[in-house]
């Protein structure tokens, strides 16, 4: 009792420190431990009990599966963390290319799952050598992702036109207006997931219930399949009941709009600090901050977003948050020959610019860079950069030694 207590006074308080004198856009709540103040504690604790938990068969937890409950993949990046942090698991992905070069899905999509209910066979063993191009796409953090979904839409295609204008047409993120499963007819700008697939959160929810889990809601009410093989897992769909649209769906969305961004490392030695502000300006002058955004603000308080279905809540609107990325997709020469379903043939080997908020916490972790997790350091993840970032990586590279020393000390603090 004590122990909530203490939460609810510290929710309380980040409340009202996001409060504005002067009606300016305030700091985004920043915390692992503890939620925005978006919910009540009891409700906060009902959904991060809903993510926590483990599905089984009886609950509807489909034949073919990657993980049994959110918790599986997102686990918290500390000790006391809320769960919702990066991993590395990974998730793998598959197809094969046809005639003319054209990028052709596995049977029943590309996603491969690696588990199976009982004596089933898996589908990760079963997949056909013929399924021959293939790439694993590590599990992002959620932190903060109730600030990213209530940035506007007229935002991120605004940045997409001025990093064009800023790069002479060099750098410019695709936008990907994509459906938004709870406005049925209606599209937003992708911001989730590798392949920026998704804008809301609730869809996100939706679709990784399905496709991770194996469960149904009314958003994705088919379930998963044995390449292309209906598969009977013996439970009605869809299999999560209640609210609108799902009860678990529902809150799981509710947990991840309430979840803060993430916590920064910084010393409290002086002289520290400086080095690392010294490592920003360095970030900045050399480019990677066109892409790696330092900054964004959500949409005010009321406005509308996900083409009508989610009015921004208080404890997000008028935001200011550093998310240290533009979530849109670019060409840097690392993304994936995977062209899941519903990308366009002009995003093939484009990816999601990795958001670098909580950076510190996934290399104390351990935890690998680059989409697919094959980047085991700081410096190897910016060195492969190519393509349209290829001049960002020279200027890295050509840097004084003290420089880049500051610069990656910049990094390791976000």
């Amino acid at each position: 009792m004590i122990s909530k207590l203490f939460k609810l006074v510290a929710v309380l308080a980040i409340a009202l420190i996001a409060l504005s004198a002067d009606g300016s856009p305030q700091e985004a709540p920043q915390s692992f431990e503890l939620q925005n103040g978006l919910l009540s504690q009891k409700q906060f604790d009902e959904a991060q009990e809903a993510f926590e938990e483990v599905e089984t068969p009886k609950g509807g937890l489909g034949v073919h599966f990657n993980e049994s409950s959110c918790l599986g993949c997102h686990a918290p990046p500390s000790d006391r963390g809320l769960p919702g942090g990066s991993s590395p698991v990974t998730e793998l992905r598959a197809g094969h290319f046809g005639g003319y070069n054209k990028f052709i899905p596995a049977p029943g999509g590309t996603l491969i799952t690696a588990q199976a209910v009982g004596g089933a066979t898996t589908e990760v063993k079963a997949l056909p050598d013929s399924e021959n191009v293939r790439d694993r796409f590590i599990t992002p953090s959620l932190f903060g992702a109730g600030f990213v979904e209530c940035v506007a839409d007229e935002t991120l295609r605004k940045i997409a036109r001025e990093q064009a204008a800023q790069s002479g047409g060099r750098i410019r993120g695709v936008i990907r207006e994509v459906p938004i499963l709870e406005a049925p007819e209606r599209t937003g700008v992708g911001r989730f997931g590798w392949a920026a697939q998704h804008a809301s959160l609730l869809s996100f929810s939706a679709d990784a219930y399905r496709n991770e889990m194996g469960i149904t809601s009314v958003l994705e009410p088919k379930d998963n399949t044995f390449f292309g093989q209906p598969v009977d897992d013996g439970v009605a769909d869809p299999e999560d009941t209640g609210g609108k649209f799902g009860g678990d769906v529902e809150l799981f969305t509710d947990f991840m709009r309430a979840l803060s961004a993430p916590s920064r490392l910084l010393p409290s030695d002086q002289k520290e600090r400086n080095e690392i502000e010294e490592g920003f300006k360095a970030f900045k002058s050399i480019g990677c901050a066109v892409c790696h955004l330092p900054e964004l603000v959500t949409a005010k308080a009321g406005s509308s977003v996900n083409g009508g279905a989610f009015r921004v809540p208080k404890a997000l609107g008028d935001k200011r948050f550093h998310p240290y990325g533009d979530f849109l997709l670019h060409d840097i020469g690392t993304g994936p020959n995977i062209l899941r379903e519903g990308m366009p043939p002009e995003t093939s080997g484009k990816i999601r610019t990795a958001a670098l908020w909580g950076m510190g916490s996934r290399l104390l972790n351990g935890d690998p860079l680059l989409h697919d997790g094959s980047a085991r350091s700081l410096e190897e993840a910016v060195q492969r950069h190519k393509n349209s970032a290829a001049q960002e990586a020279e200027k890295f590279k050509r840097l004084r030694e003290s420089e880049r020393v500051r610069l990656l000390k910049f990094l390791k603090s976000l």
